[in-house]
């Protein structure tokens, strides 16, 4: 008796018709794949074969298949590393070795007051408070030992002192002055090496640009960095391989890792109070400077010194003014119960704002040669103090003159007994 075979259902005909098409388009894609490879091309298909196939087999029978018919060297699935294809490139991420306030309204919040022009009064002082975030910030640059500054342009270091120690949660900030977490700096005082500075028992090592130099100038902000001196924090490799060990040497900061915070708009003109043409200084060595504001100054002078600049956009969203300087703009630090904050991680190089160190540069892009930019502008404001000391001088000389040569108005009038005397001595002539 011959055996029939059961009549095939239309589900048993659908899968049958489904495996033949699934096995000719199979064959034709690794043809196509083979002809590919002897001429060097593999096809993207191949790549999408293998992982659709390999995917129900088990681990030898997809090792199998692998050397059998995806070769490494041409198809290794960028999805599924091999050991050759695990190997990552390994970046050093570095902390900021300096964290730089660029005038106090980087740091307090004085409402509509401005902030280095204000009066030190204990009335100004009381309604200003350290702005929020920068607390915390502090106390992670404390954690890490990375150093902090605050310049300031306008207010010497003993009035400033003053002013942060009246304002309303006043322990924020000088809690960090005391332990010498954060410095002070003006630009109207000589610059000095800190105590722990490898050069503070030899001053003929000092090598500042001096006076008259701060924003749109670098030279404030240079001479503030080279002030102070931390302990760069050891990096490299496993095993001991290029690895640098921490606290081999104590040295100044590196412009290329220091962060500059400045807080804007400011629209007070930057050199008011100077009397010079900034950007004709810049132009007769060379560099662009078009920084007509307090804000806009000093984000060129933290490019110009080769520091990434960081704006607080403390007015609101679409109130900066520098956005064409800055490499970063932020509404603030933030808070603890923002969902976004500003921290040393974030500032960063690589972090969450920029990748690289950056390179000294105008404001349209170029190198600058700072020696001749700095003494340029120590040139330009130290002749125009001289000039305007000298024209004040001539002033009181001129007015204590005339008031020698000119009588006074009481000993023209004489009385009737001083001309009756006279009078009389003429008589007896």
């Amino acid at each position: 008796m011959t055996s029939m075979a059961p009549p095939l259902t239309s589900c048993r005909r659908t899968r049958r018709r489904r495996f033949q098409l699934r096995s000719t388009v199979g064959s034709m894609i690794l043809a196509a794949s083979q002809i590919g490879a002897s001429s060097g091309f593999v096809h993207p298909a191949r790549h999408r074969r293998s992982l659709d196939s390999q995917w129900s087999r088990t681990k030898d029978e997809r090792a199998s298949y692998n050397r059998r018919h995806c070769p490494p060297s041409r198809t290794r699935s960028v999805w599924a590393p091999t050991a050759r294809g695990s190997l990552l490139m390994i970046r050093n991420v570095d902390l900021p070795e300096c964290v730089i306030f660029y005038g106090t309204d980087s740091i307090l919040d004085c409402g509509s007051c401005s902030d280095d022009a204000s009066s030190s009064s204990s009335t100004t002082a009381a309604s200003c408070a350290a702005r929020p975030g920068v607390s915390r910030l502090l106390n992670e640059c404390r954690e890490v030992g990375t150093p902090a500054l605050l310049l300031t342009e306008h207010q010497r270091i003993d009035e400033l002192e003053r002013r942060l120690s009246s304002i309303q949660n006043s322990e924020d900030i000088t809690a960090f002055l005391e332990d010498g977490t954060l410095s002070m700096r003006s630009s109207l005082d000589e610059c000095v090496y800190a105590p722990s500075h490898p050069y503070y028992d030899d001053p003929d090592a000092s090598d500042f640009y001096g006076l008259g130099n701060h924003a749109p100038s670098p030279g404030f902000i240079l001479d503030a960095i080279e002030s102070i001196s931390m302990i760069p924090l050891g990096f490299g490799g496993s095993s001991g391989f290029g690895v640098k060990q921490e606290g081999v040497e104590r040295r100044p900061p590196l412009p290329k890792h220091c962060v500059v915070l400045v807080s804007g708009p400011d629209s007070r003109p930057a050199d008011d109070d100077d009397g010079i043409d900034a950007e004709a200084i810049a132009e007769s060595v060379g560099a662009a400077i078009r920084s007509n504001t307090v804000s806009r100054a000093r984000c060129t002078a933290g490019k110009l010194a080769g520091a990434r600049v960081l704006y607080l956009e403390h007015m609101g969203l679409g109130t900066a003014d520098a956005e064409d300087l800055a490499d970063a703009i932020v509404p603030g630090l933030g808070s603890d119960d923002d969902w976004e904050v500003v921290s040393l991680d974030d500032i960063a190089t690589p972090g969450s704002y920029w990748l690289n160190p950056p390179v000294s540069r105008d404001e349209d892009g170029n190198r600058v040669n700072l020696i001749a930019l700095c003494s340029a502008f120590q040139d330009a404001r130290s002749t125009n103090a001289t000039t305007e000391s000298s024209s004040g001088k001539a002033r009181d000389d001129a007015v204590s003159t005339s008031a020698k040569d000119t009588p006074n108005a009481a000993a023209e009038d004489m009385s009737e007994d001083e001309m009756a005397r006279i009078l009389a001595d003429l008589d007896a002539l």
